[in-house]
């Protein structure tokens, strides 16, 4: 029993980290200044990242660091784009890009941090997860939808 309470605790870590990150996100990518939010997404990404592996006990190495933020700022450009150029359009452009974007960020940061979690509970034997692999799954994952 007592490693199922310790289970949950890391989980429960994990969640909120990936929550905080996600509510970050939707302020930052509501803003109506086209294309400010994506410089402001990535270091919110990445320190969600970093409390996931610190909730597993895992330390994450610079070079993969490195690969996650370089994997995450095309993904997030890619993806906020047409919120931002809808926030070009001077009133309604730019609540409705701000609208976009916001449910953008919070859907990719809570995939991106949902899958990173997830493959730490799959990965039971050594609990090490290759985050470029699982940050391209999630990256496949939205292109199939």
């Amino acid at each position: 029993m007592k490693g199922c309470v310790f289970l949950l605790a890391i989980k429960d870590s994990a969640h909120v980290a990936i929550h905080t990150a996600a509510v970050a996100a939707a302020t930052v990518s509501a803003s109506p200044i086209p294309f400010s939010d994506a410089a402001l997404l990535i270091p919110i990404q990445t320190t969600m990242i970093m409390a996931i592996y610190k909730a597993y006990g895992q330390e994450i190495s610079e070079g993969l660091l490195s690969g996650a933020v370089k994997s995450t700022l095309m993904s997030t450009i890619g993806k906020s784009a047409v919120g931002n150029i809808l926030k070009m359009i001077p009133g309604v452009g730019t609540i409705m890009g701000g609208v976009i974007n916001a449910g953008v960020a919070v859907t990719f940061t809570e995939a991106m941090g949902f899958g990173v979690a997830n493959a730490f509970e799959k990965n039971t034997d050594d609990k090490t997860v290759d985050i470029i692999e699982v940050l391209t799954d999630i990256g496949s994952n939205f292109k199939k939808k």
